[in-house]
């Protein structure tokens, strides 16, 4: 499996404090059948405000922890960059790194609205040769209170990455429910564990699956956490067709 977006540098933001925590974090992906993690750091967040430098000094040092511990995972470098209204332009300035050579670019909303300027901001990247990989929208409180919102996103082709945790209820009933419905409205394509310990949010991508499969069908399930995945680290265009729940019915009739 490819986790899209999971947290496993040292001591760069909330994830693994250290090294020996970055081993433990991605032997945990490994043994639940991940191979390869594209590994994020938070980024002009107003909280963790990793640079650059900062962020490919860890991944340095992660990488060679992993090699030396012949852990057989590929760490892809990414940052997951907080929206903001000269985004574009800090990316340009090379502040910030897109998901290694994809042309996608993780991009997290501000956690309590959809500001004015995130439509315009979002063309602007686009302008850049970027794809946007929007990370956990369910997540966005302006979204949830006008999902009309993500049809403006869907246009612009914004592919949303939901956290696992969202579909087991790990932010509460209202993030829940959002996830499913922006799987259903097309927007959500892909699903990541959002990873940050062995204890907190695990890298454990196969508890998801069947969740999955149990309401849209085994074919959306392998979608979502193996084909999509596939294709953003390939730089390929991903089609956002919305997801029809399945009847009861049908899904038994099927097993």
């Amino acid at each position: 499996m490819i986790d899209l977006h999971a947290h496993v540098l040292p001591g760069v933001d909330d994830g693994p404090k250290t090294l020996e925590d970055t081993l433990a974090v991605v032997r945990q992906a490994t043994t639940d059948g991940t191979t390869i993690i594209v590994s994020v750091a938070h980024a002009n967040d107003g909280h963790f405000d990793v640079s650059r430098a900062q962020y490919e000094k860890a991944f340095s040092a992660a990488s060679t922890a992993l090699a030396a511990a012949s852990i057989g995972v590929k760490l892809i470098p990414a940052m997951e960059v907080r929206l903001g209204p000269r985004l574009a332009q800090d990316f340009a300035e090379g502040k910030f790194l897109a998901i290694g050579n994809t042309g996608y670019f993780c991009v997290e909303l501000p956690p309590n609205d959809f500001p004015a300027y995130t439509l315009d901001a979002l063309f602007e990247l686009s302008l850049e040769k970027l794809r946007i990989l929007l990370i956990h929208p369910e997540r966005n409180r302006g979204l949830r209170k006008r999902p009309e919102l993500a049809d403006r996103l869907l246009r612009m082709e914004v592919l949303g990455v939901a956290s696992g945790g969202s579909l087991l209820g790990q932010f509460g009933p209202e993030v829940e429910a959002a996830a499913w419905q922006l799987i259903e409205m097309g927007l959500i394509q892909a699903v990541a564990s959002d990873g940050h310990s062995v204890s907190k949010r695990p890298l454990r991508l196969s508890a998801y699956e069947p969740v999955i499969a149990r309401r849209y069908g085994e074919a959306v399930s392998e979608a979502m956490l193996h084909t999509t995945p596939q294709q953003v680290l390939e730089g390929l265009p991903v089609e956002l067709a919305p997801h029809e729940r399945i009847g009861w019915r049908r899904f038994f009739a099927g097993r």
